[in-house]
């Protein structure tokens, strides 16, 4: 190992030059004229790994319009209440579980009408399950309808393919084969994949299983997939080839943090957002975000950036920024609730579903974008 890649980064938990820029030192404090600032945690991430019977179905993004400033004494408000002495803020340390009941009630006060962050948190709930479906649909069958000169994405097609074979595909193939198009999905496309021991021919002896479909939609889908092995193959050469273009390819967590800026920017105009330190955070993949933020992404894609003014984009250590650790309370309540809805007993589900779904921002999640950058939301919990 290098002396470069050792190097600790000032402001952050993360080594090496990969996190070297775009870090936060000090505390921020919105500015007059300087835009609003926004922090930003997650929970249930686990990497480009999105099916699986140890994964999470849902990856909860919690952030909240307010600076450090402005957190601190929120903070001191939620250890005053709930007695807790621990460094930081953590969700799942200190308001998860059946015996912390009183803490979610102060949690819950302060996300109602009339408490502090009330109308200053959101939650982004993306389906890991529909992502997956999505980047099938991305990386093979648009990929090969832009050869062709086909306006696939663009037109929508892609999204309502997307979404007929996510919403139909359980009942058209039967959950077990439906499970397969899933995990063979992530197994062929994710970063595991590097040494190509999922070929295309091991691939595409998955899809050709997959024609017992009983449903137009699903069928045609699939048939098309079938006819997507040149793109597969090309696809195994960009994200793992000596000149890799796409190596995170399945990764969630860069379009969510995309979505929410520009779901906050859309709302309150300028603003600069501080991302908890995440290693799938890099300088570089940090760099994308702002490219498309700034309408200087691909020129397909301009109308994404409608709206958006982005200040600063940095990362920060929540030991040292109060706002993440309210980041973090909101997207462990988010995937709390996220929890609740998809069955599993949860009690701190049950005891912050009142205020947490508010929070769920589905009208705002780009009703534009395509499905491969940013999966669409869950439906609204009920």
């Amino acid at each position: 190992m290098s002396d470069a890649s050792r190097q600790p980064n000032p402001g952050t938990g993360l080594l090496g030059p990969r996190y070297a820029r775009r870090n936060q030192l000090g505390a921020t404090a919105d500015i007059e004229g300087g835009g609003r600032w926004v922090a930003v945690d997650e929970s249930g991430w686990d990497g480009d790994q999105l099916h699986g019977e140890q994964r999470s179905r849902y990856l909860s993004v919690g952030s909240v319009a307010i600076s450090d400033a402005d957190a601190e004494p929120i903070v001191d408000e939620i250890r005053s209440a709930t007695r807790l002495q621990a460094p930081e803020l953590k969700f799942s340390g200190v308001f998860a579980g059946p015996k912390n009941g009183q803490r979610r009630s102060a949690l819950s006060a302060l996300l109602a009408p009339g408490g502090a962050l009330h109308e200053r948190a959101s939650v982004y709930l993306l389906d890991k399950h529909y992502f997956v479906v999505a980047k099938l649909i991305d990386l093979f069958v648009e990929e090969q309808a832009h050869k062709h000169g086909s306006n696939f994405r663009n037109a929508g097609d892609a999204r309502k393919m997307a979404r007929s074979l996510f919403e139909e595909g359980p009942r058209a193939l039967g959950p077990a084969l439906f499970g397969r198009l899933l995990t063979s999905t992530v197994a062929f496309t994710s970063q595991r994949n590097r040494d190509q021991q999922v070929t295309v021919d091991d691939f595409y002896e998955v899809v050709e299983a997959w024609a017992r479909s009983c449903r137009r939609n699903v069928t045609e889908a699939l048939a098309l997939l079938r006819t997507t092995r040149e793109e597969a193959g090309e696809f195994l050469q960009a994200a793992h080839g000596p000149d890799a273009a796409i190596p995170q390819a399945l990764e969630p967590l860069i379009p969510a943090v995309a979505a929410v800026t520009a779901n906050w920017s859309r709302k309150l105009g300028r603003v600069n957002m501080l991302v908890d330190d995440q290693r799938t955070l890099s300088d570089t993949n940090l760099d994308d975000i702002e490219a498309e933020a700034r309408d200087r992404g691909y020129p397909e894609f301009r109308h994404l950036s409608r709206g958006v003014h982005l200040g600063q984009l940095l990362r920060g250590q929540s030991t040292q920024h109060p706002s993440l650790q309210l980041a973090d309370l909101i997207a462990g309540a988010g995937f709390a609730v996220a929890q609740r809805h998809h069955g599993l007993a949860n009690p701190a589900g049950e005891d912050l579903h009142p205020v947490v779904v508010p929070l769920i921002d589905v009208a705002g999640m780009l009703p534009h974008d395509e499905p491969a950058r940013v999966a669409q939301p869950t439906p609204p919990v009920t």
